[in-house]
């Protein structure tokens, strides 16, 4: 699930990555008959530099518990983190996927690695942003046609952290890109 195959900590919990592994299974152990009892829906998001930060263990996992209660959201800021290929991502994810969050990001991978000036030179710190649409390198059109193509109907969300002086007028533009989008991709 890491790039680090577990040889690390991860860095929200400081733990190693087989430990949040099994607190993992321990938590779904406790939640899911709760979810499930209550008609809870929990949507479980991997993260960039978390113990999962990729598409394909993320959905594993969520398979694995086996819920209707437990499901993926596809974070689009983190998109170059879970690989290079949206629409097969979107595909892939297409049984389990509920929620989106919609941000734009540049390619971290891209400019041969280089796409970020990080100091001190070879520091091993990675980063994303989550933009206004157009401000990044998600291919939006890409994007929205495959959750048209997949019949995606659930929860999605407009998640700008980078414009906090201007959040109000963020907010506004990305409502109006959204249903852009939408109404393009979605006849």
């Amino acid at each position: 699930p890491h790039p680090d195959k577990g040889s690390c900590y991860c860095c929200h919990t400081g733990s190693m990555v087989e430990a949040c592994e099994d607190a993992w299974w321990r938590s779904m152990d406790e939640l899911v008959p709760v979810l499930e009892r209550e008609g809870i829906q929990l949507n479980i998001e991997p993260h960039p530099e978390d113990w999962v930060e990729t598409l394909q263990p993320s959905v594993d996992l969520i398979r694995t518990v086996n819920s209707k209660n437990v499901r993926f959201l596809y974070c689009t800021p983190h998109t170059f983190y879970f690989g290079d290929d949206t629409v097969a991502m979107l595909r892939e994810c297409a049984d389990v996927l509920a929620h989106v969050h919609i941000a734009d990001t540049f390619n971290h991978k891209a400019s041969s690695g280089l796409r970020y000036i990080i100091n001190p030179p070879g520091s091993e710190a990675r980063v994303h942003q989550h933009l206004n649409i157009g401000q990044g390198e998600v291919p939006w059109d890409d994007f929205y046609s495959t959750l048209a193509e997949i019949g995606f109907d659930g929860i999605m969300t407009a998640c700008v952290f980078a414009w906090e002086e201007k959040a109000d007028d963020s907010g506004t533009f990305m409502r109006g890109e959204m249903q852009r989008l939408i109404d393009k991709h979605y006849k």
